[in-house]
């Protein structure tokens, strides 16, 4: 009884992780950006933690606002695909760590682990850049 329940629990939990994935990977180059910029600017000794976190924040804004203004605003579909495939990338990259670390879970070899992460890389990716192309221009 609390095998079947644990094996149900972690099915749920693993869906739901992936459900959260999918929807957050839009804001996968944000967040990126933003953990980029608080990093370098602490680690270079720049700014103290406060400030740098604050300027990786309004980075990080400043990336979303763009994006969305360049995708709300333009009509051209080279330049909406492009910006789109730009903020698609991170959410890959985060769908190709994801699989990765759920291929790690089980006892899975190395070479059917990483196709496995890079069909959820495709995934996610895919399932960002649509969502990402959905924006219709005003």
């Amino acid at each position: 009884m609390l095998l079947g329940l644990g094996i149900v629990l972690g099915f749920a939990g693993i869906g739901f992780l992936c459900w959260l994935l999918f929807l957050c990977a839009v804001y996968a180059a944000p967040l990126f950006v933003a953990a980029m910029v608080c990093t370098k600017l602490y680690d270079h000794g720049v700014l103290s933690s406060a400030h740098a976190t604050l300027a990786g924040i309004a980075a990080g804004i400043m990336v979303l606002a763009c994006g969305q203004a360049i995708l709300a605003s333009s009509r051209d579909p080279a330049l909406r695909g492009a910006v789109s495939a730009l903020l698609a990338l991170p959410a890959a990259l985060a769908g190709f760590g994801m699989t990765l670390g759920f291929s790690g879970v089980g006892d899975m070899g190395t070479i059917p682990a990483y196709l496995f992460a890079m069909l959820g890389a495709l995934c996610v990716g895919g399932a960002a850049w649509m969502r990402l192309c959905a924006i219709q221009p005003a």
